[in-house]
């Protein structure tokens, strides 16, 4: 996969963001913007790559990009869906002060903290968790936000470091 560091590559996938959501990056909803651009240029371009290259040579070309459009815009809702809860997990992880924060799933809050973090952080290397199983299908998450590599992304594109997105 291309690294977000290539400017050029941030700046096309953000173009398209722009063009699925006329109002990104939306001030007034900071955290829920940084967690669409989080998901779309790490989450949607990786699955829309998975999907073209497991496409058979008798697939037409446009049902491929249909479905990458149907798999982009559901991740975009999800995001924005789980924005509330991705926003205490955040807060819950700065008060840990950059150390590593518990989520607890046998707790229907702390699971849905735990499943927000982890779906949009970790899965674009934002931040780590490591698990703890508890027996019963129940599970303790650890979960460390990389706050300057959160922070860094935030500036790219053009919102302030997530500290202050938080005191909003």
């Amino acid at each position: 996969m291309q690294s977000l560091d290539d400017h050029d590559l941030l700046e096309r996938r953000l173009a398209e963001l722009r063009q699925h959501d006329h109002d990104f990056p939306d001030r007034k909803r900071p955290l829920a913007s940084l967690a669409e651009a989080i998901v779309w240029c790490e989450k949607v371009h990786a699955e829309a790559l998975t999907l073209e290259a497991s496409a058979t040579a008798r697939r037409p070309m446009a049902d491929v990009v249909r479905e990458e459009d149907r798999l982009g815009i559901s991740e975009l809702d999800r995001a924005r869906e789980t924005a509330p809860d991705l926003e205490a997990g955040l807060r819950l992880a700065r008060a840990a002060g950059g150390r590593e924060v518990a989520f607890d799933s046998r707790d229907p809050a702390q699971d849905a903290m735990a499943g927000a973090l982890i779906s949009t952080l970790v899965s674009s290397r934002f931040a780590a968790v490591r698990t703890e199983e508890l027996g019963d299908e129940a599970y303790r998450y650890y979960v460390t936000v990389d706050w300057p590599a959160l922070d860094a992304f935030a500036a790219r594109i053009g919102l302030p470091p997530v500290a202050e997105m938080l005191r909003e």
